[in-house]
C-alpha cells in the first residue's frame, strides 16, 4: 500500500515516483525492487530486534522500533527506511497497516514531507502511552495494597513480572529518545529544519514518559521491599509461635526426662497419687508461663 504525501487519503497499489509513503508486508518485501535495492546495504533488514535503534547511511536512514508488550499486545516491531523522497515501512504484523490510516485521518493536513510523516506517525502511536502508564500505576497501587493487607503471600511472581515489564518500558523510551535525537542531529538533507523542530517537541514528550516509567520501575522496587518485609514479619510470627510452644513444653519435657531415668529406687513412682500430682503441677506450670508471656507481651 502506497500513499502520495499530497494525497494521503487516497492509497494506491502503484509505487509513485517520489514524495510517498509505502507500507510493505514483511513476508512480501522481497517482491518489491525498491526493497531489494536496500538488502545489500542493510544486511540486518529482516532481523527481529529486541530493542530500538536508528542507523544513518549516506542518503537514507534506517530505523527499527520494538514496542513493548506492556503498551501494545503483542509487542510490535516497526522497521522503516527514510529518504528525502519517500518513507518505507516494513510491516511485520500489520501494525503500521492498522494505525497509519488512523493517523492520516487525524493529521493529513499537517503532513508536508516524508520526515514530518514519520514524526506524526510516531507521535500518534505514542498518543495513548500516558493513559497506559497511568493505568499501570493504578495496577501497582492495587498490588501494593494487596501486599500490605496480606491478601496473598505468593505475589513475588507478579511483582517480578511488573519489574521486568517496567524496566523494558523505561529502556524503550530511552531508545526512542535516542532515535529522535539522532534524527535531529542528522546533518544530511533528509530531514528539514522544520521537521527537526517537530522531533524536538516529540523528544520532550518522550523524556516525560521516560521519567514516568523510571518512577514506576522504582515503585516496583519499593513494593518488592514491602513484600519482603511482610514475608519476614509473617515468618517471624510463625517462629514466635513455635518458640512459645517449645518454651511452654520445656518444663514438661524436664519432668518426662526426670522420671524416664531407669533408677531402681524412685519412691514417688509407686505413690498412689503421683500421676494426678504431676498432671496438676504441669498444668500450673503451663498456666504460670502463659501469664508471664501475656504480661511481657510476648504473646
Amino acid at each position: 500500500m502506497f500513499y502520495k504525501i499530497d494525497e494521503l487519503s487516497k492509497p494506491t497499489d502503484c509505487i509513485p515516483s517520489s514524495d510517498f509513503v509505502g507500507i510493505i508486508p514483511a513476508n512480501l518485501a522481497t517482491n518489491f525492487d525498491i526493497i531489494n535495492y536496500y538488502i545489500p546495504k542493510i544486511p540486518t533488514l529482516f532481523m527481529d530486534y529486541h530493542f530500538s535503534k536508528l542507523e544513518s547511511y549516506n542518503d537514507f536512514l534506517y530505523g527499527f522500533i520494538n514496542i513493548p508488550e506492556i503498551l501494545i499486545s503483542p509487542n510490535s516491531l516497526i522497521s522503516f527506511i527514510l529518504t528525502d523522497k519517500y518513507l518505507l515501512f516494513i510491516d511485520k504484523n500489520n501494525f503500521v497497516k492498522h494505525f497509519f490510516p488512523k493517523m492520516v485521518k487525524a493529521q493529513h493536513q499537517n503532513i508536508s514531507s516524508t520526515g514530518s510523516c514519520l514524526y506524526y506517525f510516531l507521535d500518534y502511536i505514542m498518543s495513548k502511552d500516558l493513559e497506559k502508564i497511568n493505568s499501570l500505576q493504578q495496577n501497582l497501587v492495587q498490588l501494593e495494597l494487596n501486599v500490605l493487607n496480606e491478601k496473598k503471600m505468593d505475589q513475588i511472581k507478579e511483582i517480578t513480572s511488573y519489574r521486568s515489564k517496567t524496566l523494558r518500558l523505561h529502556h524503550y523510551y530511552i531508545q526512542i529518545e535516542g532515535i529522535c535525537n539522532d534524527i535531529v542531529n542528522n546533518t544530511s538533507d533528509i530531514i528539514s529544519s522544520e521537521t527537526k523542530d517537530l522531533f524536538n517537541i516529540l523528544i520532550k514528550k518522550i523524556s516525560l514518559y521516560g521519567h514516568e516509567s523510571e518512577q514506576i520501575w522504582e515503585y516496583t522496587s519499593q513494593i518488592r521491599e514491602i513484600y519482603q518485609q511482610q514475608l519476614d514479619v509473617h515468618q517471624n510470627i510463625i517462629m514466635k509461635f513455635l518458640t512459645i510452644v517449645t518454651t511452654l513444653f520445656m518444663p514438661l519435657t524436664l519432668i518426662v526426662g526426670w522420671y524416664g531415668m531407669n533408677f531402681d529406687y524412685m519412691p514417688e513412682l509407686r505413690y498412689k497419687y503421683s500421676y494426678p500430682i504431676v498432671f496438676v503441677l504441669s498444668c500450673i506450670l503451663i498456666a504460670i508461663m502463659c501469664i508471664v508471656f501475656k504480661k511481657k507481651k510476648w504473646w
